[in-house]
């Protein structure tokens, strides 16, 4: 049987003592964060301001056991912070480090101050002897006590730590665990390649088509209204909070339901098929088109190509992604010959050497097959 690390996400349900407690922890490791912060950005402000000197390249002296020193000179002179759970704010010093770490690899931009105005809120707690478990139907937290929970999974697998989320009103704990066992799938002996677009959202090599999400459009009419009437109220109103409100409702509930879709999708493909090649896309690069930047940001390939690649892992089932300069919708998926001429208005074309009519997102994603079938092979020779 093979063990993974994996995440569940549940929804809790704490009184209002424990909310009380929770909130004022959300202060503290706002607080140690952007004490943090404010040390580093005034070093950090010098070297950004010289024209001469490239930030990317300025590395100040930020590790864990810098931070931790900071932590504990924060923790004498700030009495206040011994009443928060002395986890989660070593949590938020890690945190700290690692943006920092991300920025210098060019991954995010400069970490930016936290604010309590911001509608989702997090504290991250680490179980150290046992301090985080399930009890009577209830979930233990560290310095909270037991909070009520709905979810009907069984959680299974030694928990590392617990993110706690104020989102819009509603909280959730992220469970992240370790040595969770993965039943393994059946053996199909399929292959599949598929190519991804904005018209299907996904074509099989074997012709099979998926539309997007359609009772979506619906909900981004209702965001396009709201961010217009938002636009034509007061920044900080009364008005102004509900308007925001409405709309972080709206764009979470949008997540959620592309979410759903993905993890289904996604698990359907890992099921039915033993080997798996896509293609490797750069949504970057490709939403520099005014035309379709917004389709291309609002489908989110990433994450349904993410997942198909994770739950490949988990499942043993090969998984290849074709290198993104491969020309699969310009070869012809029967003699090879290359439409060097094709463009995206182009949907349906006939080969010139074999006379072969060609749907171009099939011929695409039969290509990707023949393409990770050949590097399947290379690495299983090599």
């Amino acid at each position: 049987m093979k063990t993974v690390v994996k995440s569940f996400k549940i929804r809790i349900y704490p009184n209002k003592t424990i909310q009380n407690s929770l909130h004022e922890n959300f202060g503290y490791n706002r607080f140690v964060f952007n004490q943090l912060l404010g040390n580093n950005k005034l070093i950090f402000d010098v070297v950004v301001n010289n024209p001469r000197i490239n930030p990317h390249n300025h590395r100040p002296s930020i590790n864990r056991s810098a931070t931790n020193n900071w932590l504990n000179y924060f923790k004498k002179t700030y009495s206040f912070l011994r009443d928060g759970e002395s986890t989660s704010l070593q949590s938020t010093c890690d945190i700290y480090n690692d943006s920092f770490k991300r920025f210098f690899n060019k991954q995010n931009d400069y970490p930016c101050f936290k604010s309590k105005k911001n509608p989702v809120q997090s504290i991250r707690l680490k179980n150290n002897n046992n301090s985080i478990r399930f009890e009577n139907n209830k979930l233990k937290l560290p310095k909270c006590g037991f909070v009520k929970y709905k979810d009907n999974r069984i959680i299974k697998g030694d928990i590392l730590s617990a993110t706690v989320k104020f989102e819009n009103g509603r909280w959730f704990a992220v469970l992240n665990c370790k040595n969770v066992i993965v039943e393994p799938l059946p053996k199909t002996n399929l292959s599949v390649g598929i190519d991804i677009g904005l018209t299907d959202l996904v074509t099989f090599s074997n012709g099979e088509k998926r539309k997007p999400i359609t009772r979506l459009a619906k909900i981004e009419s209702q965001i396009a209204k709201h961010n217009k009437n938002l636009s034509r109220k007061i920044k900080g109103s009364k008005n102004w909070k509900k308007n925001v409100a409405k709309l972080h409702k709206l764009y979470n509930k949008v997540f959620n339901i592309r979410n759903d879709e993905y993890q289904k999708l996604s698990t359907e493909i890992v099921q039915f098929f033993d080997l798996i090649g896509l293609e490797k896309l750069q949504p970057k690069n490709m939403i520099r088109n005014r035309r379709l930047s917004h389709s291309i940001s609002q489908i989110a390939w990433t994450r349904l190509v993410d997942m198909i690649k994770y739950k490949s892992e988990w499942y043993d089932k090969i998984f290849i992604q074709v290198d993104r300069f491969f020309p699969s919708s310009k070869l012809c998926s029967c003699c090879g010959w290359k439409y060097e001429d094709l463009t995206l208005a182009i949907r349906k074309w006939t080969c010139s050497e074999c006379g072969t009519q060609h749907d171009r997102d099939i011929n695409a994603s039969i290509n990707i097959l023949n393409e990770a079938i050949r590097i399947n092979k290379e690495c299983t020779i090599g």
